[in-house]
């Protein structure tokens, strides 16, 4: 049994043009993750609402479904009751024992630098591809700071739109443990990696709210570098830990000094 659980979870989909992708979760010990499950589940609990996905809390009106259903029965307190009860799960989050792990990435930006430059796109492949690397790499060295071999476990929503690409990610990881020591510990120490239904897994449920909220703030911190948010704040532990996030200035730093060429073989 893996000792540490890694949930995950993106936002912005790429099948549908997105401009800002994110893969982003949570990493804690399995002991953490029993008591932020009953937190997590007592509020939702107390609210009576259906699972949290930021989408649908964020635009209820797009589609007609149990969050619709909430945002109807609440009527005119709907915006302040959903604000508060987004920041008493932030709460939750922050005050548990778990740490923010992923990447949100400049997908216009990245798709530029693809289309000039094949071997950007040889070493990066796209934009989940990179997000989900920062997620598994984030995720182990989070758990090395107290321990450094124990079992690692990847929980991920079941989207057919990434789950097979993450599984196939993963596996091209440990396909190049030879290589080196970043990639060794990957295969030495993730065991496992489960693709759920996130209405009974709570903790993709907050990585659903990371990365969704990791992208809004990305976009705004194009204009304003120093933007961020009280939920933000919350679900980074007052932003100790944020998500990589892979501006057009990094994504032209990696394109310079790519050290991929032609003869490099393809993962």
């Amino acid at each position: 049994m893996a000792l540490f659980h890694i949930y995950g979870d993106e936002s912005g989909k790429l099948s549908g043009g997105s401009d800002y992708t994110s893969f982003c979760g949570y990493v804690g010990h399995v002991s953490a993750w029993g008591v932020f499950a009953q937190h997590w589940n007592n509020c939702r609990f107390k609210w009576q609402v259906p699972p949290i996905h930021m989408s649908r809390i964020m635009y209820p009106d797009s589609k007609d479904d149990e969050w619709k259903k909430v945002k109807d029965d609440w009527g005119d307190a709907w915006e302040k009751k959903r604000n508060i009860m987004l920041r008493e799960l932030g709460e939750i989050v922050r005050s548990s024992d778990i740490a923010c792990v992923g990447a949100v990435v400049d997908c216009k930006h990245f798709r530029l630098l693809a289309d000039r430059s094949p071997l950007f796109k040889k070493a990066y492949r796209d934009p989940i591809h990179m997000a989900f690397h920062m997620f598994i790499m984030r995720g182990i060295d989070a758990t090395e700071v107290t321990d450094k071999y124990s079992q690692v476990g990847i929980v991920i929503d079941n989207d057919k739109d990434y789950s097979m690409a993450c599984y196939k990610q993963l596996e091209s990881f440990k396909s190049l443990a030879e290589t080196g020591p970043t990639f060794a510990r990957v295969k030495e120490r993730v065991h496992a990696i489960s693709f759920v239904n996130d209405a009974s897994y709570p903790g993709v449920q907050a990585a659903d709210m990371i990365a969704y909220e990791s992208r809004r703030i990305m976009v705004e911190r194009l204009s304003n570098p120093d933007a961020t948010s009280d939920l933000f704040d919350d679900l980074t532990f007052m932003r100790t830990h944020q998500p990589k996030f892979f501006t057009p200035a990094i994504l032209d730093l990696l394109q310079s000094t790519n050290p991929v060429t032609e003869d490099t073989p393809d993962e």
